[in-house]
């Protein structure tokens, strides 16, 4: 088994007749401007799908399911590859690649399939949206989890026992989305600490015999984000912990390969990506769009509004709005940075121009995004353009996720009220990002 690294979260896995491409985004930016890769390559597509036989896309983020990317690929090439994908229940992301004369392949959760005589893998959903990849040829293994929030070492345990100990383990090493404002350092770094921690638990749990830390190789590039990399990991970080992983570390660079179970010299790639986090502050930076005025913001509220109960019952969202626990669309005050005014919104109560305080700051253009997108919200924690209070990112949250929600499958109707599980897991969520938003007494 050998393993090419492309970029980011992208890597070729070669087992016996099968050679899997994931998660390809190569350029441009992405979450609303708010991302790019700290390198973008490679340009050849026609030379890195040569040997493709299939394409695995983890979950609908842009910088793991790239439409331009898929756009791309030369048609003679659409139907010499499979692409494969979780089941979901919209089918969104395996409509779309159909229409592009892709064909596609769902993958049941956690169930077996064969690729080829000797290769085998599973495809498992991870909490709201991720899912991971196992890859056997009968020799070696690969285990992809690359954003799955996988650090219950109970649930990691579980996972074990159904694949078996991985050869190798290929998982995210760094945050990847909003962790505080500007003065707020102190969160990014313990969000930074956390995260080298929970890949040295996958990686004890789990019995991985070797690390290759990827999917972080990206910087945030707005001028209303770019703070935010004051407190990311880079590869030294990871070799730093490394003590505590118990496994072999596996630096990879673009455009090379490792055979499995190899010895492995990490100096070249350790040179080759100090020198793209040396610079990252002279990396280029992207402006906001243009300002977007009140009166069209309103307008695209009301869109927004009426879509949310066409997919959502009203009633629902009253009670939700009125459970002392959920605390759900509640008026929000934000801020409007570059129109320097305060607009209050909810669904329930409308959209109105109010002065005094604020509980968020964003630019006009951010709110457009929201209601423009079901995964405008999603979109905008990632991207981190925008400040706020820990009362005002509850707020935030509790009155816009339901988009984000939407987009998963999951509307507020009477069936919700049996999905307690899915409540208090999104609330669990929120609780923890509000705790360690407040400063910890001395």
């Amino acid at each position: 088994m050998k393993i090419d690294f492309i970029n980011h979260a992208s890597v070729k896995i070669h087992a016996a007749d099968s050679v899997i491409l994931t998660d390809p985004w190569y350029s441009g930016a992405v979450f609303n401007d708010g991302w790019d890769l700290l390198v973008s390559g490679p340009d050849d597509l026609s030379d890195l799908l040569n040997d493709v036989t299939h394409i695995w896309v983890s979950h609908e983020h842009p910088d793991h399911f790239s439409p331009a990317f898929f756009s791309q690929v030369p048609d003679d090439r659409k139907q010499a590859m499979t692409v494969l994908f979780q089941q979901t229940r919209d089918r969104r992301v395996a409509g779309f690649l159909e229409k592009k004369g892709f064909r596609v392949q769902e993958l049941a959760d956690g169930r077996p399939v064969k690729l080829d005589p000797h290769t085998e893998i599973v495809c498992g959903k991870s909490e709201f949206y991720d899912s991971y990849l196992y890859v056997s040829d009968g020799d070696k293994s690969v285990l992809n989890l690359n954003d799955c929030p996988m650090s219950d070492p109970a649930l990691l345990r579980k996972l074990k026992a159904q694949l078996g100990a991985p050869d190798v383990l290929l998982t995210q090493f760094s945050y990847a989305a909003w962790k505080g404002g500007r003065d707020n350092r102190e969160f990014r770094v313990a969000a930074a600490n956390e995260k080298l921690n929970t890949m040295a638990t996958q990686v004890r749990e789990l019995g991985a015999k070797s690390l290759i830390p990827f999917a972080s190789y990206v910087y945030f590039s707005n001028k209303e984000n770019d703070y935010l990399n004051d407190g990311i990991n880079t590869p030294d970080d990871v070799l730093a912990d490394g003590p505590s992983h118990g496994a072999d570390i596996i630096v990879m660079q673009p455009g090379e390969t490792w055979t499995v179970g190899t010895p492995h010299d990490n100096q070249e790639a350790l040179t080759f990506w100090r020198g793209q986090y040396a610079v990252v502050e002279s990396k280029p930076r992207r402006a906001p769009l243009d300002s977007v005025s009140v009166e069209r913001l309103e307008q695209k509220f009301e869109d927004y509004r009426r879509q949310v109960f066409e997919d959502n019952s009203y009633s629902i969202a009253l009670l939700a709005r009125h459970n002392p626990v959920i605390k759900g669309f509640l008026p929000v005050r934000i801020l409007l940075t570059d129109l320097d005014q305060v607009v209050e919104v909810s669904v329930m109560d409308g959209f109105h121009k109010v002065d005094g305080p604020h509980d968020v700051a964003m630019h006009s253009s951010s709110l457009e995004f929201i209601f423009d997108n079901s995964f405008g919200f999603d979109t905008l924690t990632v991207n981190g353009r925008f400040e706020a209070s820990p009362e005002g990112f509850s707020k935030l949250t509790r009155s816009f996720a339901i988009g984000s929600l939407n987009g998963m499958g999951i509307t507020l109707g009477y069936a919700t009220l049996f999905r307690a599980d899915l409540i208090f897991r999104l609330l669990a969520r929120l609780t923890k990002v509000q705790k360690k938003l407040k400063p910890q007494a001395p």
